[in-house]
């Protein structure tokens, strides 16, 4: 996911907004540095694994965050209660 300054978005919105229905792109509205938004595809609401590893990857995260969000999938992981089989 790219990154916009909200300026930036502001003033050409009709031209980013064919880039995101055209070429599927999605961009992440910054003002000031601070994540403010998203333009994304409509149509764009879940991701299988690989793609959020592509985005984990683009993120930037530092190698504490790394590790914090690494801690805090395995604790949702052991939080989450086996499936039951509906039919028996």
């Amino acid at each position: 996911m790219k990154t916009l300054e909200a300026d930036k978005a502001t003033g050409n919105f009709t031209k980013f907004l064919s880039r995101v229905v055209d070429d599927q792109e999605s961009f992440q509205i910054v003002r000031e540095g601070v994540p403010c938004a998203y333009l994304v595809p409509a149509g764009e609401g879940n991701c299988n694994s690989h793609e959020f590893a592509a985005d984990l990857a683009d993120a930037g995260l530092s190698i504490q965050d790394g590790r914090a969000f690494a801690i805090a999938v395995r604790k949702g992981r052991k939080a989450l209660k086996p499936l039951k089989n509906p039919w028996g």
